[in-house]
C-alpha cells in the first residue's frame, strides 16, 4: 500500500538507478534450508525494528468479510534519514450490501513501541499484541473513523527461509533489504464506525508484518498480492519484481492454508496478467483475467513426515474493482512533483472478486473451494 511511497526522495541518480550495472539479488528462497520454505516466527520476528536510514515499516491487517466485504487496516513506519519519521494509517472499508467503499489515509506524529517492542501507541491508532503472540487488539480513534478489533491467529504464522530478500549483495554486502512475516489466516471481528455508520464485521484475516530496507522505488517496478479466502481454505501470494537495476526478478513467497492447518509455503508461484486492457486515466495495462498457480510441498515438521506435492490453480475473472489510488495524491506536495519528473505514474488497483480455488495435496483428488479472492497490482517504478 501506501507504506511503499512515502518515502519516495533522493538524487536523481538514485531514483532511477541510471548508469548503474546489474546488481545481484539474493531472494528469500535462496535463504531457506534443506528444501523447506516455511519457518517458524521467533520472539522477535513481530518486534518493531525502526531501522535508521532509508526504510519504511508496516504492519496491515486484512479481512474478508462473511458477507463478501473487505477491510484492511495498516499502520505505516517510514523514515528517510533526513527529516523527522512520517507516520501514517491507511484503511479501507468496502461492504457491498451498503455499496459502501471507503478509502482513508491519515498523517500522525507520535509514535511509541511497548518494552516489548510489539505493540504501538500512536495519535489515533493502536496496537496491542498479547504476551504469546496470538491475539492482535487494533484500535482507530480519529474524527473520521473508529476501529475496534480483534484479531486472533489460527495455527502459525511463518516467514521464507530468514525472511528478507537482499537487493545488491547479500546478507553482509546488500544496498538494502525486503523482508515479510505472515499470519496466513486469523479470525477477525469488530466494529468501524464511518460517517457516523456503525458496521459490525466478522470474518477471516490475513496479517503481514512488512520492512523495507531501502527506498521503495528502488526495490521494485511493480507488486502484486493474492488474499483469498473461503471458508476451507486461505491462499496467500506476494509476488514483486526488482527494478531493472536488480534484474527485473520475480520474487514470489505464497502459502495455503486447509481446514484451519497451515499446510504448505511456497516460491514456485505464478501470476498471470490475461486480456489485457489499456486504463486510459493511467495508461496501464490492466488484466480481465488474472490466472494463479502455486507448486510446492507440505510442511515438514518432524522427521518421518511424509512430503506431499502441492498444487493450486486458480483463474479469476476481474469485475469488481473496489479501488483505483493515485498514490502521488497522497504525498506531499513537493514529494510529487519530483516523482513525477523522474517516476512513472504510482498507482494501485485492488479488487474483490468471487473465485474458485483448485488444490491438490499428493495423490488426493482435487479440492475445489468457492470463496472471495482480493487482488492488489501495484505499479511503482519503470526503472
Amino acid at each position: 500500500m501506501s507504506s511503499w511511497f512515502s518515502q519516495i526522495s533522493s538524487t536523481v541518480s538514485n531514483v532511477t538507478g541510471l548508469g548503474t550495472t546489474v546488481e545481484s539479488v539474493q531472494t528469500v528462497a535462496e535463504t531457506a534450508k534443506d528444501g523447506q520454505y516455511y519457518t517458524s516466527l521467533d520472539e522477535n520476528d513481530l518486534q518493531w525494528t525502526l531501522a535508521s536510514g532509508s526504510s519504511t515499516e508496516n504492519q496491515v491487517f486484512y479481512t474478508t468479510t462473511r458477507n463478501g466485504g473487505f477491510a484492511f487496516v495498516q499502520l505505516i513506519h517510514s523514515n528517510i534519514g533526513l527529516w523527522n519519521p512520517t507516520i501514517s494509517f491507511t484503511c479501507k472499508f468496502y461492504d457491498p450490501e451498503t455499496n459502501t467503499s471507503i478509502f482513508k489515509n491519515i498523517n500522525m506524529s507520535k509514535f511509541e513501541l511497548s518494552a516489548d517492542k510489539r505493540s504501538v501507541k500512536t495519535d489515533f491508532f493502536n496496537i496491542q499484541l498479547d504476551a504469546a503472540q496470538e491475539l492482535y487488539k487494533i484500535n482507530i480513534t480519529h474524527p473520521e473513523l473508529v476501529v475496534s478489533m480483534d484479531f486472533k491467529r489460527i495455527d502459525k504464522g511463518f516467514k521464507v527461509g530468514e525472511g528478507r530478500t537482499y537487493l545488491g549483495g547479500d546478507k553482509a554486502s546488500a544496498a538494502g533489504f525486503v523482508s515479510h512475516k505472515f499470519w496466513p489466516r486469523a479470525e477477525s471481528k469488530g466494529t468501524f464506525i464511518i460517517n457516523q455508520q456503525i458496521y459490525e464485521i466478522e470474518g477471516d484475516g490475513m496479517f503481514i508484518h512488512a520492512i523495507q530496507g531501502m527506498q521503495p522505488q528502488l526495490i521494485a517496478s511493480n507488486w502484486n498480492f493474492i488474499n483469498f479466502q473461503s471458508k476451507e481454505a486461505s491462499i496467500g501470494m506476494m509476488q514483486f519484481q526488482t527494478t531493472k537495476q536488480y534484474g527485473s526478478v520475480n520474487i514470489n513467497q505464497g502459502s495455503l492454508v486447509l481446514n484451519g492447518k497451515l499446510v504448505c509455503v511456497s516460491v514456485d508461484n505464478h501470476v498471470e496478467l490475461m486480456d489485457l486492457e489499456k486504463d486510459s486515466e493511467t495508461e496501464y495495462d490492466i488484466p480481465k483475467r488474472v490466472k494463479l498457480t502455486w507448486k510446492g510441498k507440505t510442511i515438514k515438521e518432524e522427521e518421518g513426515d511424509e512430503i506431499k506435492d502441492v498444487t493450486i490453480v486458480m483463474v479469476v475473472d476481474i469485475k469488481n474493482l473496489i479501488d483505483k489510488i493515485d498514490v502521488l495524491a497522497e504525498i506531499p506536495y513537493f514529494i510529487r512533483k519530483f516523482v513525477q519528473t523522474f517516476v512513472v505514474k504510482p498507482y494501485i488497483y485492488q479488487w474483490l472478486d468471487k473465485a474458485t480455488a483448485e488444490i491438490t495435496i499428493g495423490d488426493q483428488e482435487k479440492v475445489l473451494t468457492e470463496g472471495h479472492c482480493f487482488q492488489e497490482l501495484v505499479f511503482v517504478s519503470g526503472f
